[in-house]
């Protein structure tokens, strides 16, 4: 060991740093021999199921023996124990690496540590023909405390005794990191790494946690850092050369997976996770990840960007859990996301009560829009709330930031949720709006089928009966909106009767397809078309006027408003005229009843689109009036 050596030639200054450097390695080869008999004991249960090997944790550990890569699949059951190739090896390595782990720790506590340590490995398997009870290997490999103490329990208590005596021996701090032991050259790496933690490290608030350490073990920069509180949840970083090493641990499976997603842009290599057991019973999962980097500078790069992205680690479940009732769960997962990217994080979400800020919020601005038991992305719709939710984790981080108050970052929230919540009157509007040029296309169709020198009917048929059904849409997601919004219920009648009118011009198109109309009856239902284009036209204009009241120019607005409102029922009376005119004219001129017939079902579906548009007009007109302007 280091230690003896440096205290035989009088250099006992760097005696306690040599055997804390020490005890860390251990610390790694003995988790590694734990999960090395772990996989090894799950194999020889279920051998149909694929073994890791291990390689990159054996590597990264310092362990140079490859035959180790071979003992998880070669394992086997031999009645009821397991036969694991070089189990006594592997057995003498723990015990010796105990040894070393727990020496820095046994100076403050030699007595108790001591004794605990002895009998813990004097309960060590014999391994005899390299065989081993699978009730040894688990209590050996799992800390449980319920069922007494072990030794993956005290490796757990003495990994805590070795941080903080790390801390406490460090020799300088670079940037917040203690740091020892280290080679000139590891400087800009550490400094890359805390330059990239401490920039976000702010989002955390009050938070405790990114806690860091740095240390040359051997050939490699060892960088470590706490991330929050959870005992499981850590990160170990190696970097040998321009070749960073990635060991994460976490107790739920979920931010694992997000940690994971937020290093895509350096397309680091992952191996297959694994999982282990925490004390209790609790299952931890452990991930290892590699980027080679092409040259120094690099590699720095990633390191900065890898320590920007643990702030975005604390609390992540919890944030995760107080979305619930918000959003769905991939738009959680999205938000989460985004707020890791935009660097505004979560934690001032959590900082200002979390579900508690947005349900505050809810009560104060929604009214009657929301009940009991309603989701805000249901009421909203998954946009609108996530859109509102992106605002609410920015307000909540800039105030906090800057020093804003409570109460003003929770007025803010509550005034954009009002905004989102009056922002539903001109999305169905507009809804109504796509709606309506729908018609103004059937119209149009309609009008050019009549022309003097119009063909291609069967076309123009064919693309009526498209917008007609793209207009059915709109009234299926008007219908999906009121559901979801009961307060805003007026609007699904305005467009079930506007729809009418749509599907009276589609069927007009496909009757136009029938015959050749010409002479004076076809003129008369080219004015009665014309009409109607006009009065699709004026409905466009009504309904975009409408979104506008309430705004600023409101007053000319609504003079506007008004107007189309009055010009669609004038149109409407003078398509009664024509249509008059049409039924006199095609009396007269149709040359036999079947042409008699057609002319009059066309003139009157295009009128009955007319009186529909007008009855639309009614309720839109009915409803800015009574609910928008004196509500």
């Amino acid at each position: 060991m280091k230690s003896a050596i440096l205290e035989a030639i009088g250099e006992s200054e760097l005696q306690s740093t040599a055997s804390l450097n020490a005890a860390l390695a251990a610390n790694d080869r003995v988790k590694y021999a734990f999960s090395l008999l772990q996989l090894a004991l799950a194999h020889a249960e279920h051998p149909e199921q694929p073994a890791p090997t291990l390689k990159q944790e054996r590597i990264a550990c310092g362990i140079d023996d490859p035959e180790l890569d071979t003992v998880a699949a070669g394992a086997r059951m031999v009645a009821d124990r397991c036969h694991i190739a070089g189990a006594a090896r592997i057995i003498a390595r723990i015990r010796d690496d105990m040894g070393t782990m727990a020496a820095p720790v046994r100076a403050a506590d030699p007595e108790g540590l001591s004794a605990r340590l002895d009998k813990l490995l004097d309960a060590l398997p014999a391994a005899a023909d390299d065989q081993l009870d699978p009730r040894a290997i688990l209590e050996m490999t799992q800390a449980r405390p319920d069922r007494g103490d072990s030794l993956h329990g005290l490796v757990m208590d003495l990994h805590k005794r070795l941080n903080a005596l790390q801390a406490t021996l460090a020799e300088e701090v670079i940037d917040g990191a203690a740091a020892y032991g280290l080679a000139e050259a590891d400087r800009p790496s550490v400094m890359a790494f805390m330059n990239g933690l401490n920039r976000t490290a702010k989002l955390k608030f009050a938070h405790p946690g990114l806690g860091t350490t740095a240390t040359r073990v051997g050939d490699r920069l060892v960088i470590q850092n706490d991330i929050g509180t959870t005992d499981a949840h850590v990160i170990v970083i190696h970097v040998q050369g321009n070749a960073v090493s990635v060991t994460y641990t976490d107790v739920h499976p979920e931010r694992l997976a997000f940690f994971r997603d937020m290093l895509k842009p350096h397309n680091v290599s992952w191996e297959e996770g694994r999982t282990a057991v925490l004390a209790g019973g609790t299952p931890f999962y452990l991930a290892t990840g590699r980027l080679d980097a092409p040259d120094a500078e690099n590699c720095r790069t990633y390191l900065e960007f890898l320590g920007s992205r643990l702030v975005f680690l604390i609390d992540w479940n919890r944030a995760r859990k107080q979305l619930r009732g918000f959003l769905r769960g991939p738009d959680r997962l999205s938000l989460l996301g985004w707020a890791a990217e935009a660097e505004v994080g979560h934690r001032g979400f959590l900082e200002l009560g979390g579900a508690q800020l947005v349900n505050r919020a809810i009560e104060a601005a929604a009214g009657s829009s929301m009940h009991f038991g309603d989701r805000l992305c249901v009421v909203l719709g998954d946009g609108e709330a996530l859109d509102f939710l992106r605002f609410t984790f920015q307000a909540a981080t800039e105030g906090l930031l800057s020093g804003q108050s409570q109460r003003l970052i929770h007025d803010r929230v509550r005034a954009n949720l009002a905004a989102h919540f009056s922002n539903e009157e001109r999305r169905l509007l507009g809804l109504a709006a796509d709606h309506a040029g729908l018609i103004f296309e059937i119209a149009s169709l309609v009008g050019e089928g009549l022309q003097a020198e119009s063909d291609g009917s069967e076309k123009r048929a064919k693309r009526a009966r498209r917008f007609e059904h793209d207009a059915d849409q709109i009234v299926v997601e008007m219908r999906e909106a009121v559901r979801r919004r009961p307060d805003y219920a007026v609007f699904l009648p305005l467009l079930q009767v506007a729809d009418d009118s749509a599907d009276a011009l589609e069927e007009a198109a496909f009757l136009l397809d029938l015959d050749g109309l010409q002479g004076e009856p076809r003129e008369a239902l080219r004015i009665l078309a014309d009409l109607l284009t006009e009065a699709s036209q004026e409905w466009i204009k009504a309904l975009g006027h409408a979104s506008q009241i309430g705004r600023a120019a409101s007053a000319a607005e609504t003079e506007d408003f008004l107007a189309a409102i009055d010009r669609i029922a004038a149109l409407e009376h003078q398509a009664d005229d024509a249509q008059r005119g049409l039924a006199s004219s095609a009396f007269r001129q149709a040359k036999d009843f079947r042409q008699l017939h057609l002319l009059t079902a066309i003139g009157g579906k295009i009128e009955a689109a007319a009186d529909a548009l007008k009855h639309a007009s009614l309720i839109l007109r009915e409803h800015v009036l009574e609910d928008v302007i004196d509500g």
